[in-house]
């Protein structure tokens, strides 16, 4: 390995290009570093992990070489890995995503469990079609877990950022669920004032701004307007909490996801905002995770 960090481009096999990935990714910081070159590698050579374990010892083809080096240097930057790799799995499901939309987390999952056992419940199930709205859809990836989930809803999916509807729409018809899902740009749910829904779903902005500016590299490739709350991280919060009411049906219900020391502000401003029946459920790591409440 050079002393710039990049591999010596004449170490050709596998099995030393993924020992140098993975020695100049954790001088770098990256976590998981051996992991993550052998996945830039695979993507590289067109591979899985499985077959590229099976030619670890042959020599990788020299266009092959260059793309794995080219992304390398780019994770090195803190770029995150699955923009370099292009995909993200969620739900059990492979999402499209890229720099225009937040990556797709394991707690968020969370959010769409609890959607799916209210759009199963008995009262909903009683009510027909079911109508669903997924506030800041992003990668599209909750709206569409959904829609796959739940065949007798309609799923509204919206966002502000053209370039996230854009990943958003990919991934409705890369699930076959673009009939039930429509995708609009929307500042959250102002272009959907004159609709009702049983469901609103929210993973939005929580992040206070001084926390993000401590956090990982990796944040700062994200997209700054789906993780920076404001100050105290409650800005779209507030704001999305005083426009749902008007936006549900009778007894319909709001989940959104909230930061894990957000419980008690959370709460107060949904109380505040004459919000009833206020709950909060815990990921699997036990950290306060998404609020639900009723109209």
């Amino acid at each position: 390995m050079q002393a710039s960090g990049v591999i010596d481009p004449f170490r050709a096999s596998a099995a030393q290009l993924m020992a140098d990935g993975a020695a100049t990714l954790a001088a770098a910081g990256v976590d998981s570093a051996r992991l993550e070159a052998e996945l830039l590698l695979a993507r590289a050579w067109g591979l899985d992990r499985t077959a590229l374990y099976a030619r670890a010892g042959e020599p990788v083809p020299a266009a092959c070489r260059r793309e794995f080096l080219a992304t390398l240097t780019r994770r090195c930057t803190r770029e995150p890995l699955q923009y370099l790799l292009g995909h993200q799995e969620f739900w059990s499901l492979d999402f499209i995503v890229t720099a225009a939309v937040l990556i797709p987390r394991p707690e968020t999952e969370l959010l769409v469990e609890m959607a799916v056992a209210a759009g199963r419940s008995p009262r909903s199930e009683a009510h027909g079609r079911l109508r669903i709205c997924d506030v800041g859809t992003g990668s599209g990836c909750v709206a569409v877990a959904l829609a796959h989930e739940l065949p007798q809803a309609d799923v509204w999916a919206l966002d502000v950022s053209p370039a996230a509807l854009a990943i958003a729409r990919d991934n409705t018809r890369r699930h076959g669920v673009g009939e039930r899902l429509r995708c609009l740009q929307s500042d959250l749910l102002t272009a959907v004032a004159g609709e009702r829904f049983d469901i609103i779903v929210s993973n939005p902005p929580y992040v206070s701004t001084p926390a993000l500016a401590a956090a990982q590299p990796e944040l700062g490739w994200e997209p700054r307007a789906a993780l920076d709350g404001g100050p105290d991280g409650l800005a779209v919060i507030r704001r999305l909490l005083a426009q749902a009411p008007r936006c549900l049906v009778d007894g319909g219900c709001l989940l959104m996801e909230i930061g894990a020391d957000q419980t008690a502000a959370v709460e107060a401003v949904a109380r505040q905002a004459g919000w009833r029946e206020i709950g909060m459920r815990s990921d699997y790591a036990g950290r306060p995770r998404v609020l639900s409440a009723q109209t």
